[in-house]
């Protein structure tokens, strides 16, 4: 167990904006975000952001979040940050996690092995090699052994060559940081109190220190502006792809596919150009994604294909199914096996039986929908009289007309047709019966000859 203390309280000028670079999007949600959950699987007892007083929209964002905030007054330094978090009441634990809140992909995994590297040790400091090292604080080793992390400032032309810098990652208990933080000075050329230094402290009172050093730099890069925010995601995607590819999803190009959240794919699944994946979605075998679309929190059967430009949210799809193209399955909706879901066709919380097919240009809303039906082209459910949305439920072995209405709630009986053009709002019952809902029709005739004379008049 262990309490988080995440440094998000700098200006974020560099991103040329009104907002934290906390909040800014990267792979489907906020910076923050990604390191919330990555705290929250390595079971960090409590989690305190330290912010300062104009950042709202990050205050906003904590309080959904249910994490605890503390404002840094004055920034000076991250020591200074740190020494705000210490003031908090619920900083109460043994050890503690202090990190940058710009750094998205911090997994959870090297959480855990950082937290368990200190139980044996007094402070624990993460690390990672560098090819170009610009900007970070350099490890000064001694005899293998860190002696001093030194900010880029401060460093030497010899110093500026080390690879090894400090990852802004330190996991040291509580009692120990509350004893040297108030002994860390500003003398340095930014005038501001460096937590880093707090490092030498402990080393020149002969305390255990250790360091972390971190296996994939993308874990530990910060993001300070949009440029690095757009590259940084660029190469977080490509990675995650690349992986997949390599462990058999045949993916048409890895720098055009994004998956954004958790993407579970089973044995022989295609995945074509251009498709984005948010949240949590799973694949089953033999299934295809088509090029430009769009899954999020969705569930795809065996032997499916998801043709292109479809978009499934917060759905699942059942086996054998061909959904799309143009396709659009909303939450809500359950599509049974061997269902063929059309082009252009919207289905939103409903639930569709096996075998039954709804081919071109309907809405399909707040319904159900048995076994081995058939939608004709333009039907639509009427779910919604401007107060409440109205269930519609159609039973097995129905057909339904192109152009047709049904006005919720109304029931199709089993077996049930309905003519086309028609506007269905009573229920219907027998197995084999016709119904008929439209006008008679009617021809006027010399109709143009009728209205130019009325038009003249005018």
């Amino acid at each position: 167990m262990f309490t988080s203390v995440i440094l998000g309280a700098g200006k974020s000028t560099r991103m040329k904006a009104d907002k934290s670079k906390l909040l800014f999007n990267i792979a489907g949600k906020p910076v923050i975000n990604h390191i919330i959950s990555s705290l929250k699987n390595a079971k960090a007892k409590k989690n305190i952001c330290v912010i300062n007083k104009n950042s709202s929209g990050l205050k906003k964002l904590l309080d959904e979040q249910s994490i605890d905030y503390v404002y840094q007054n004055v920034l000076n330094g991250t020591a200074g940050a740190v020494k705000a978090a210490l003031k908090k009441k619920t900083v109460s634990s043994n050890k503690l996690l202090i990190l940058c809140g710009d750094i998205p992909f911090i997994s959870s995994a090297s959480i855990r092995k950082i937290i368990s590297t200190l139980n044996k040790n007094d402070a624990v400091v993460g690390t990672v090699e560098l090819e170009s090292p610009k900007g970070y604080g350099r490890i000064i080793r001694q005899n293998n052994k860190i002696k001093s992390i030194i900010e880029e400032k401060e460093t030497t032309l010899d110093q500026r060559q080390i690879k090894e810098v400090n990852t802004g990652v330190i996991a040291i208990h509580e009692k120990i940081l509350r004893k040297y933080i108030f002994l860390i000075n500003n003398n340095n050329q930014k005038k501001e109190y460096y937590l880093t230094d707090i490092i030498k402290l402990l080393i020149d009172k002969n305390h255990k220190v250790a360091t972390f050093k971190f296996k994939n730099e993308l874990e530990v890069t910060g993001v300070n502006s949009k440029n690095d925010l757009v590259n940084l995601e660029q190469k977080y995607l490509r990675q995650k792809a690349e992986r997949l590819l390599k462990a058999g999803t045949f993916i048409r190009d890895p720098s055009r596919t994004d998956i954004r959240g958790n993407l579970r794919v089973s044995k022989n699944v295609e995945i074509d150009i251009n498709c984005v994946f948010e949240d949590d979605v799973s694949i089953g075998e033999n299934s295809t994604i088509g090029h430009n679309c769009f899954l999020n929190r969705c569930k795809i059967g065996k032997n499916v294909f998801i043709k292109p430009n479809t978009i499934i949210f917060g759905a699942t799809i059942g086996d054998n199914c061909t959904v799309g193209p143009f396709a659009r399955i909303r939450p809500g909706t359950k599509v049974k096996n061997s269902c063929n879901i059309g082009n252009f066709v919207e289905i939103k919380n409903s639930i569709i039986g096996d075998f039954t097919k709804i081919n071109h240009l309907s809405y399909i809303g707040d319904a159900t929908l048995g076994k081995n039906i058939n939608i004709g082209a333009g039907a639509i459910t009427c779910n919604y009289d401007g107060i409440n949305k109205n269930k519609t439920i159609i039973k097995n072995n129905s057909f339904i007309g192109s152009g047709s209405m049904l006005v919720a709630p109304v029931i199709i009986g089993e077996g049930s047709f309905i003519a086309a053009g028609s506007t269905i709002t009573k229920d219907t019952t027998g197995s084999g019966n016709l119904t008929i809902a439209r006008s008679k029709q009617m021809t006027i005739r010399n109709w143009k000859t009728k209205t130019s004379k009325t038009n003249k008049k005018r």
